[in-house]
């Protein structure tokens, strides 16, 4: 398990949903939210998807983006995606409430991607950072934004 994994692990903890970005077959991109399944130590992102949705095709994965947001933390991931149908997979990121999305009719896949490069930006909670503005206004100063940082898992 690299450390860079596991600080894109606890980065994107308790970040239930991501923009995951694709690139359609004319080259324009195209954005979808998607429920965060697991986030893996190796900084592997999983997702459950429909099958039958038409960006799914490997084309459209090589090359992908998810992103993330909280009030304090925003992190942008790329890498590859594929699918992956193994029950075994499927049973352990599924729950009651991710597997009333799928019918028989249009399973579900496990979604994975693989990141290979992440960047990342960690501020203080909202009322710090009116603080540090404000402070930073009346010294006439830049203000602390935050950290900021590279994840190559």
């Amino acid at each position: 398990m690299s450390e860079d994994g596991k600080k894109l692990k606890e980065l994107v903890d308790g970040m239930r949903t991501a923009m995951l970005t694709s690139t359609e077959p004319d080259g324009a991109l195209r954005s979808r939210p998607l429920t965060v399944q697991r986030v893996d130590e190796d900084g592997t992102i999983w997702f459950l998807v429909t099958t039958s949705s038409e960006w799914l095709s490997t084309e459209h994965l090589a090359t992908c983006n998810v992103a993330f947001v909280s009030d304090d933390a925003w992190v942008s991931a790329t890498g590859g995606a594929r699918l992956v149908q193994d029950q075994a997979v499927l049973d352990d990121l599924g729950d009651p409430i991710s597997n009333s999305w799928f019918t028989s009719d249009d399973p579900p896949a496990a979604l994975r991607v693989d990141v290979e490069h992440a960047d990342w930006w960690t501020a203080e909670g909202k009322l710090r950072r009116l603080v540090d503005m404000g402070r930073a206004a009346f010294r006439d100063t830049q203000p602390d934004v935050g950290d900021r940082g590279v994840v190559h898992p």
